[in-house]
């Protein structure tokens, strides 16, 4: 199952067009995320109730009007399209914001800031809502054994400390939920150079957990609670085979680390292919989330009529599995990354010519609208109808730390002295008297801490007050 070619073309075109935190933090649930500019603070993901599961689509954010591609029409009219025929005209919880760490086939290999985003951020936001969940995919995937790029060893070395700070701070102050699946996920396979020891024998799974940490660790020390880690491998077959490595213990952070568990899977096998990964989150008690899934990999053999009837086991599996907490179909088609030809002569046209497609193949065209005389797309909406899939989330929110400036009240009467105090956002704290020559009774004698100190979450403000010369 190669999976480099299909990522590495949603960025490239893209380009081209916390347990101790938590506890300690202030906590309200909502159904929806509110920005940092309507109530302050930062809003969290959490998973929804049981028997409710999150939605959404890998799916082509850019425009263009190549028919190698499969589909002149600009992003709004796809996404309006979809959401009426394969959505079953429910809005999805999100949509797949690909994000690379670095452009390593650029002079100077420059890493890739969290604003250079911002674009397609605004184009899935005018989809899902401006308070909806941002889900992530900040990856290795441009990383080749050719280009040198960045590898999860050259993350836990520490090297880019300063560019993952940045990157934190930046989606902090985004403020709104975050999903990340970081590194890109399949990291279990033969196929990511940056962070996979069966594709790059420089590395080990250590390596992967290392950089893991590293990177969430950073997150937490910048305060970015907002952002949630989603920790996805392949799924592989029950007889061991080369291209992927079922060790997946190895490879895992551990759960302080780690928010949801899930996989990345494909026709290539059946559903009960999720079983292992599906059982690993269960057992650590995660949310399972499927990052991927599709039809018409270009190693599966199905014929359109069984990939039809895939397409309907997995929403079986879905709901009889009540962990199973997001799915995320890949609804992309990546063939021409791939190098598998495309003959204009063979392919099937449909909105005027519009769109197309090559019927009775598996060409990673993973599209629903692929459908090849099938009906994947009347399936795929006919089952996410259902009223477990929901379009908005539950989440938490996190009110910032009140910051108190400790005023000066030496000398003044203690009722002016108080009332100064909480002006500050400060509270008033211990009240000890003494006696004085010099300062009045019922005077401020001293204040601790001293005058422009500055406290988190309201302070207090210890003082000492004059009970008058002793006689």
């Amino acid at each position: 199952m190669r999976r480099r070619s299909r990522a590495h073309a949603l960025g490239t075109l893209a380009g081209a067009a916390v347990a101790v935190a938590l506890a300690a933090a202030a906590v309200t649930a909502s159904t929806a995320a509110r920005s940092a500019g309507e109530s302050g603070g930062i809003t969290r993901l959490l998973p929804p109730p049981d028997g409710q599961a999150y939605f959404g689509f890998t799916f082509r954010l850019w425009d263009t009007g190549d028919p190698v591609w499969g589909d002149a029409r600009p992003f709004a009219d796809r996404i309006r399209d979809s959401i009426q025929v394969e959505l079953a005209g429910k809005t999805p919880t999100f949509l797949t914001v690909w994000a690379a760490w670095q452009k390593p086939d650029e002079p100077g290999k420059p890493l890739v800031p969290f604003s250079e985003s911002s674009s397609d951020v605004a184009k899935v936001e005018a989809i899902t809502g401006a308070r909806s969940l941002l889900y992530l995919d900040w990856n290795l995937t441009s990383t080749t054994a050719q280009n040198g790029g960045l590898t999860t060893k050259d993350i836990a070395s520490g090297a880019v400390d300063g560019y993952i700070r940045e990157y934190a701070r930046e989606l902090k102050s985004f403020a709104n939920p975050v999903l990340i699946r970081l590194f890109g996920g399949e990291f279990n396979g033969s196929w990511w150079y940056g962070q996979s020891p069966r594709a790059n024998p420089n590395l080990t799974p250590a390596d992967f957990v290392a950089g893991w940490r590293r990177v969430v660790d950073i997150f937490r020390q910048v305060g970015a609670l907002n952002v949630s880690f989603a920790w996805i491998p392949n799924t592989f077959p029950p007889t061991p085979v080369a291209w992927v490595d079922p060790d997946i213990d190895s490879y895992y952070p551990g759960d302080t680390y780690v928010d949801w568990v899930g996989a990345d899977t494909y026709d290539v096998g059946p559903p009960s292919w999720l079983d292992p990964v599906y059982a690993f989150a269960t057992t650590h008690t995660k949310p399972f989330f499927l990052a991927e899934w599709g039809v018409r990999h270009d190693g599966s053999g199905l014929t359109p009529a069984q990939e039809q009837a895939w397409l309907g086991a997995m929403f079986d599996y879905f709901e009889s599995h009540p962990d199973i907490k997001a799915i995320n179909y890949f609804n992309y088609n990546s063939r021409p990354n791939f190098g598998i030809p495309w003959d204009p002569s063979k392919a099937v046209y449909l909105y005027g010519g519009q769109v197309n497609y090559l019927a009775n193949v598996n060409d990673n065209d993973n599209r629903l609208l692929a459908e090849s005389g099938a009906d994947f797309r009347g399936t795929f909406s006919r089952r996410i109808a259902n009223a477990r899939y929901v379009s908005s989330i539950l989440t938490q929110h996190f009110a910032p730390p009140v910051k108190c400036l400790v005023p000066n009240v030496k000398n003044k009467p203690l009722a002016a002295a108080k009332r100064a105090i909480l002006a500050r956002h400060c509270r008033v704290g211990k009240i000890r008297r003494a006696y004085s020559k010099v300062v009045k009774k019922g005077h401020v004698i001293s204040e601790k801490p001293k005058p422009r100190a500055v406290l988190l979450n309201r302070g207090k403000v210890n003082l000492v007050v004059s009970r008058g010369r002793k006689r």
